[in-house]
């Protein structure tokens, strides 16, 4: 849309006086200077300065009371500043409009997900999706809130629909992927990962997901590949550099995995799982000093880390400490770990 960028008024002056202010004609008709208005808003939004782009876009609407366009980009900027309930005022006023604005119900959505009212959320998306059923970020949406309601099918069903709308929607594949992990379908959460990735070669975090679904295939090669590229891409990345030792404490690199963990604690020096799992890389190593104080620094920092006891048991017994090996172990069973209830039950009273 055209930006009419005009200038209001000047000023002249010399070393002795100031002259009057010249008033320059700009010949703007109110729909323009509306449109104007709204422009600038436009550029505060991209710039992230959301206050101002307020401030813009209500000289819009003060000049067109209609313009819906400028009442709905309103109300994204007062969302992304928190000002929920002018937001939804907003929507409302957009709607009032015209009730069949799909951007304004999906607009509401928003707000309603991140204030945590996610009923209402989900009864906006679906006005959404009632005004245009080829809105994609609505069916993504509403993938997202059953997904965390742990519902992965029909998560599944909405992102199918989100992909049916827009092809190369790799924020859809990415979390139908998420979603088919869940359900144990690792090769066709794969496929979707690699999918993701192939739309948006960017996209760090589904490396990382890529990764890990590998893993768990025991195709620990190919997943420290996905985590390398994650990390190529986001180099303080410490979740992909911490799997990436995973993968190599996998494959008995343990050199290599304890220079990836203690790379991640460079960047998060209080990541439990990478200090945790440097007490499993002492253990491999069979120095079991090492791996019961790594893990009793991670019992310190966590009190219900069940792998952490498994970890110190494993040290202990190691060390002698029969009857601290099997408390510990006792202790991870308690708190649900199958390892710790296997430790204890063969070996303990």
């Amino acid at each position: 849309m055209k930006k009419f960028i005009f200038i209001v008024a000047i000023s002249v002056f010399t070393k002795t006086h100031a002259q009057d202010t010249v008033k320059v004609k700009t010949n703007l008709t109110p729909e323009q200077e509306a449109e104007n208005y709204y422009n600038q808003g436009l550029d505060l939004i991209n710039k992230k300065d959301f206050n101002m782009a307020v401030e813009e876009l209500s000289k819009a609407i003060a000049i067109n009371a209609k313009f819906e366009k400028a009442i709905i980009s309103r109300a994204f900027a007062k969302a992304e500043s928190k000002n929920s309930d002018g937001a939804l005022e907003d929507y409302k006023l957009a709607l009032s409009l015209n009730s069949v604005n799909a951007e304004a119900w999906f607009g509401r959505a928003q707000v309603f997900y991140s204030i945590q009212k996610k009923d209402s959320s989900l009864n906006n998306l679906n006005q959404s999706i009632q005004a245009d059923k080829s809105f994609h970020r609505a069916y993504y949406l509403k993938g997202q809130l059953l997904f965390e309601q742990e519902e992965y099918k029909d998560a599944i069903a909405e992102y199918d629909k989100a992909i049916q709308a827009k092809s190369d929607y790799a924020y859809a594949y990415n979390d139908r992927a998420s979603a088919k992990k869940q359900l144990g379908d690792e090769a066709g959460a794969i496929a979707d990962y690699e999918k993701a990735v192939s739309f948006d070669a960017k996209m760090f975090f589904a490396y990382n997901n890529l990764g890990s679904c590998k893993r768990a295939k025991a195709d620990y090669i190919g997943a420290i590949q996905a985590y390398n590229k994650a990390i190529e891409l986001k180099s303080d990345y410490y979740i992909a550099i911490n799997n990436r030792g995973s993968a190599k404490l996998s494959s008995n690199d343990l050199d290599g995995a304890l220079a990836d963990f203690n790379l991640a604690l460079k960047y998060k020096s209080d990541y439990l799982l990478a200090i945790n799992n440097i007490a499993s890389v002492h253990i491999k190593k069979k120095d079991y000093k090492q791996a019961s104080e790594w893990a009793s620094k991670a019992i310190k920092m966590d009190e219900k880390l069940s792998s952490a006891y498994v970890n110190r048991g494993i040290a202990k017994q190691m060390l002698k400490d029969e009857e601290g090996a099997c408390a510990d172990w006792k202790k991870a069973a308690q708190l649900g770990s199958v390892e710790g209830k296997r430790y204890s039950a063969g070996l303990c009273d």
